[in-house]
């Protein structure tokens, strides 16, 4: 699990566990020894929006759950290090920036945050992808070690990410519920990354919320949005075929409310994302269209190095979804954005007929592609270094692409 944040201990002293500021004096202390005001660390809340003082552990103490709900955390006058870091262990930070109490990782706001949100309509494999990537992201970390070393930000929404998701998906084949609605848009995994090519230690958490707040528009429900970083634009590719034909108007996808948002908040600049036709597998050897085959089989996500296709990947995506009618699905490109587009697939084959089972096939499952569109992510984000892309032969793309 993680431990809270470094804190000044009970007399002042830095680089020690400690109580929230006010107790001891620690602020008049600070002013006395170094004169000058005791240093603040603005955080902003991906929950609330609202920007909070992190050193300030009086306004967002440091708790820890309880049977009977939080319990704020303070150190006893000569408890030992070693009895206070075991006794916070788990410990989170509570904001009530909006009036109603909620609670971020104890460490969260040391770190550099990397925002990162799934945006699509119901139904449109959001969940399974994302579960799948988080699993292989975490299963090959060895491939990326050189470049990151990351743990769980938070060691219990770890336990329930694989309770809930992981483990019945990918492990026993079952297919997940739909996202349903919350009260409060909160991330659904988080991960404290080191990035050796940014130098720093990042905060990289994804959120997953119901398509139907998407598809209403519903912007009060994803503040979020406002502080993202990156996204991952969600289709699903079994809606471009009816049966065994093309279906001549493919559904709109879910992306107008997040471009929407980030539209009206234009002096955050591009944000980089990459757009996902999940559900690939049902395209894989469609006869008249061989665009998805060429791709879906490859297995080029083992190193960063396999990114250098992405461009052509992109390009030739970007082409079908044209003649497929899905127009709609490429709204995130914009002039200048920073963009990929990739063929994937959480399960690897379609779900099993009948519904009452509510499983995939033993035959064929396992997820194919789904790492190279967050490690093109990352790549876009700086968390990792940019890739030099292929350009891809033939005429220019068009106008709206890159």
């Amino acid at each position: 699990m993680t431990a809270p944040p470094r804190q000044p201990g009970p007399y002042g002293e830095p680089n020690h566990f400690g109580p929230p500021p006010q107790q001891y004096g620690r602020t008049q202390r600070y002013e006395q020894q170094y004169g000058q005001p005791a240093p603040g660390r603005a955080v902003i809340c991906p929950y609330c929006l609202n920007t909070i003082d992190w050193q300030d552990f009086g306004t967002v103490p440091l708790v820890r759950e309880t049977t009977e709900g939080p319990e704020a955390l303070t150190r006893a006058l000569g408890e030992s290090d070693e009895r206070w870091r075991h006794r916070t262990l788990g410990a989170k930070r509570q904001c009530r920036g909006d009036g109603e109490p909620h609670y971020l990782p104890a460490d969260y706001g040391e770190l550099e945050p990397l925002i990162i949100g799934i945006v699509g309509a119901s139904a449109a494999g959001k969940t399974h992808l994302l579960t799948s990537m988080i699993a292989q992201l975490e299963r090959r970390r060895a491939m990326l070690s050189g470049e990151l070393t990351f743990r769980p930000l938070d060691g219990r929404l770890r336990q329930r990410f694989y309770e809930d998701r992981v483990r019945p998906f990918l492990e026993h084949r079952r297919v997940l519920p739909r996202t349903g609605r919350t009260e409060r848009a909160e991330f659904v995994y988080g991960l404290r990354v080191t990035s050796a090519h940014t130098g720093r230690s990042h905060a990289v958490v994804f959120f997953d919320v119901a398509g139907e707040l998407f598809d209403a528009h519903e912007y009060e429900a994803t503040p979020f949005m406002s502080l993202v970083d990156g996204l991952i634009y969600v289709a699903d590719g079994s809606r471009l075929r009816s049966g065994d034909r093309w279906n001549p108007w493919p559904p709109e996808p879910g992306f107008a409310a997040a471009i929407a948002q980030l539209t009206d908040a234009p002096a955050r600049g591009p944000v980089p994302a990459v757009i996902v036709v999940a559900k690939s597998d049902v395209l894989d050897g469609v006869d008249d269209d061989e665009t998805v085959t060429r791709w879906i089989g490859r297995q080029d996500e083992t190193r960063l190095a396999d990114l250098r296709t992405a461009k052509l990947e992109s390009r030739e995506a970007f082409h079908f979804l044209r003649r497929r009618g899905a127009e709609l699905w490429l709204e995130p490109f914009q002039p200048g954005s920073p963009v990929t587009l990739h063929f994937a697939s959480a399960s690897g084959v379609p779900q099993l007929p009948d519904p009452e089972l509510g499983a995939f096939p033993d035959d064929g499952f396992g997820p194919k592609r789904v790492l190279r569109p967050l490690l093109s992510l990352f790549s876009m984000a700086g968390l990792v270094p940019a890739i030099e892309m292929e350009e891809p032969p033939g005429p220019p793309p068009p106008p709206l692409y890159y």
